[in-house]
């Protein structure tokens, strides 16, 4: 049976130390099972002299678990630190090593230090960095050439989030953004990433503002606790069941979590700036828990299996809503949205347009792909400029004199059989009503629409004469 490092430490007085010591060497050396290495190492540590350095060195260069490896530097920062062999051997890390953890662990331990040699070190390394990694960019650090005087924290922070930078860029293939020497933005997309904090040195990344994780395999939303200057928030196509730990996203504006398995809004009461939220594709049911984003602009709810429209009063800044791809039947719930611009309702079970006559500054309504048989309640849709009502069961051209300002209508794959009703449509650009019962087409049908330069009456059974008729109207490119 292997020896217990604990049972060694709490039994050093029956053992002897010098035994212990040996006894701890030798797990440490020979234990296939990492968890006792690394208790073994901590308890050398412990009861050690102070006369190991080369042990813990030789540890810290060149062992293969990179937790131990750091467990043998915090000994060496704790207990050698005014080693006169503790600054070359962070020299050498910085220069010589290839991982970032340890490069981290050097340049803080190197500043702890604080002595004309370690400022020295620090300082004329990161130059050198810069010039070799950085020389397309012009980071003006006022590095002091004093080294008398202390290194500044910005500085220090600068220093790790180009290393950091490099480190993602060119190891892990991340697209980074530096601002004033600081990483502000970071896309792991399609990383197989399973955690977030998998990330090398995400703790680190306070001056963090835009953040793209889409397209790994996350399960969980985690450890961003450290992020309070996050904007930007993308889970997308993950792996995600609950919106959970944003506590600390005060300052969040954007959230894209489509694409999981989410079935729930809830937990967004810390994000109060939220402006866009995305929860495309998941198997959300209602609509709910919105009350607290006021300052929402955007809101994409499209391709759940939400069945009616409610709990949407407080969000009177909203300008775009998403709802296509659902169960809805009742077009409601939509009074308080004054400020709405642009609606998307297609794809669901929707039979009657209604509910909109506080929406004057509606550009864009879209309802293709439903079952609506009437065009109404449209008179003071007075600022729109596009209406899709594609593939619906509409029968006749009405209810649309009001809309002086619509520049595209859809129409087409319904059950229209006339041309009419398209006087008042000054600014109508495109017209497209194909695949409908229309027989006849006359010029004077549409003569009144000035600024008309698309229509397409495709697939329409038209006699012959209005076939013809027809083809002389078609003259754009």
């Amino acid at each position: 049976m292997e020896l217990n490092p604990d049972y060694i430490k709490e039994n050093l007085s029956e053992i002897g130390k010098r035994e212990g010591l040996n006894l701890l060497r030798e797990l440490i050396n020979s234990s296939n099972d990492s968890n006792i290495r690394k208790k073994a190492l901590e308890n050398f540590g412990m009861i050690e002299d102070d006369n190991n350095f080369s042990f813990f060195e030789q540890i810290f260069l060149s062992d293969e678990n990179l937790d131990i490896r750091l467990i043998a530097g915090k000994i060496l920062k704790d207990k050698y630190l005014t080693h006169k062999k503790l600054s070359r051997l962070l020299e050498y890390t910085l220069k010589e090593l290839d991982n970032v953890d340890q490069k981290i662990f050097a340049i803080r331990t190197l500043n702890s230090m604080d002595s004309f040699k370690t400022r020295k070190i620090l300082t004329e390394y990161l130059k050198e960095f810069i010039k070799i990694k950085f020389k397309d960019k012009n980071y003006n650090l006022q590095l002091t050439y004093d080294y008398k005087l202390p290194i500044p924290a910005n500085i220090i922070e600068i220093f790790i989030n180009l290393i950091l930078s490099d480190f993602y860029e060119y190891k892990c293939r991340y697209f980074v953004s530096l601002r004033r020497g600081k990483i502000v933005a970071l896309n792991c997309e399609s990383s197989n990433l399973r955690e977030i904090s998998d990330i090398y040195g995400f703790y680190l990344l306070n001056s963090l503002e835009h953040l793209s994780l889409q397209r790994n395999n996350l399960r969980i939303i985690s450890n961003l606790q450290h992020l309070t200057q996050l904007k930007t928030l993308n889970l997308s196509h993950n792996k995600l069941e609950k919106i959970e730990n944003l506590q600390s996203l005060g300052k969040l504006e954007e959230l894209h979590l489509s694409n999981n398995k989410i079935y729930r809004i809830e937990n967004l009461e810390s994000s109060p700036n939220l402006k866009k939220l995305t929860l495309s594709d998941n198997s959300i049911k209602l609509i709910e828990n919105l009350n607290s984003l006021i300052w929402l602009e955007v809101l994409n709810l499209s391709h759940n299996d939400i069945s009616n429209i409610n709990n949407m009063d407080k969000l009177v800044n909203l300008r775009r809503l998403n709802l296509s791809s659902n169960r809805i039947e009742k077009m409601g719930g939509l009074i308080c949205l004054k400020e709405l611009m642009w609606l998307y309702l297609n794809d669901n079970n929707i039979s009657q347009i209604e509910g909109l006559s506080t929406l004057n500054k509606l550009k864009g309504l879209y309802l293709s792909n439903n079952i609506i048989e009437r065009i109404e309640s449209l008179e003071d849709l007075f600022s729109l400029k596009k209406l899709e009502l594609s593939n619906n069961k509409i029968n006749k051209l009405e209810g649309l004199q009001n809309l002086g300002e619509l520049q595209e209508l859809y129409l087409d794959n319904n059950i229209i059989k006339k041309i009419e009703c398209l006087e008042g449509l000054n600014s109508l650009i495109m017209l497209h009503i194909g695949r409908n019962e229309i027989e006849e087409f006359r010029k004077e049908s549409v003569e009144s629409l000035r600024n008309l330069n698309f229509l397409f009456l495709n697939e329409n059974p038209l006699n012959q004469k209005s076939f013809v008729e027809y083809q002389k109207r078609i003259k754009f490119p």
